[in-house]
């Protein structure tokens, strides 16, 4: 998963701790560590929308690793025709939870993932329905394209929604209105917990400049409000 967005807008994303930038299917908000530290777990909590329609969406929390973060731990829900629940560590293949956590429209789901700074070879993802009273966690191995897991840098907490497109084909966004992450927090390797104020934010475009969403970010959550 890379930010499509130019290299200058990425590295502007870690030069500073608050930008904005867009992007081709996401939108959320994006922490980055101070100097010198990197994150060992980052959590949120969001309502599902209520979603129809052929059109793909999927909502997750996460902690990124280098400038482009193509290394990605992440849990959260995806909608395509139907609701499930997933964790994985990006670029390997998602893992299915669904049967343990399953979801629906307007339920409470919570998710935080660990990755501690002792030993990163497995990272951790809890997903937990709490409307439902469904929890999952998964221990997930280090993915293969990485060698070395002690260079991990975990520079990166995340909260985003995500959109899909085709190959060629304009991004597509089925209607999800308003999502606002709660109880958002990002623990630092020296034990310090933050919130996401100075978290920089990123919108979903289209490619032919439609912007699809509006990210505002305040010291108790993170809100993505849908434009088009």
């Amino acid at each position: 998963m890379r930010f499509s967005t130019c290299s200058t807008l990425v590295a502007g994303l870690f030069a500073s701790s608050a930008f904005a930038a867009f992007d081709q299917n996401r939108g959320g908000a994006v922490l980055k560590a101070p100097e010198g530290q990197s994150f060992t777990s980052v959590t949120g909590t969001f309502t599902v929308p209520t979603l129809s329609g052929p059109n793909k969406l999927s909502i997750w929390v996460a902690i990124g690793d280098t400038l482009e973060q193509d290394i990605v731990l992440k849990g959260g829900i995806t909608y395509s025709n139907g609701l499930t629940s997933f964790a994985s560590w990006y670029p390997d293949n998602e893992t299915d939870i669904t049967s343990d956590v399953p979801i629906k429209a307007g339920d409470s789901v919570t998710v935080t993932v660990s990755l501690p700074e002792a030993d990163k070879s497995t990272g951790t993802v809890v997903v937990e329905n709490t409307t439902q009273n469904k929890k999952s966690t998964q221990t997930l191995p280090i993915p293969a394209k990485v060698e070395d897991p002690s260079k991990l840098t975990s520079l990166a907490a995340d909260w985003f929604v995500q959109a899909y497109q085709n190959a060629g084909e304009l991004v597509r966004v089925p209607r999800f209105g308003t999502i606002t992450f709660t109880k958002t927090s990002a623990t630092l390797a020296n034990g310090t917990t933050v919130g996401p104020t100075g978290a920089g934010t990123f919108e979903i475009q289209g490619t032919s400049g439609q912007i699809y969403s509006r990210t505002t970010v305040a010291a108790n959550g993170i809100t993505i409000r849908q434009l088009q």
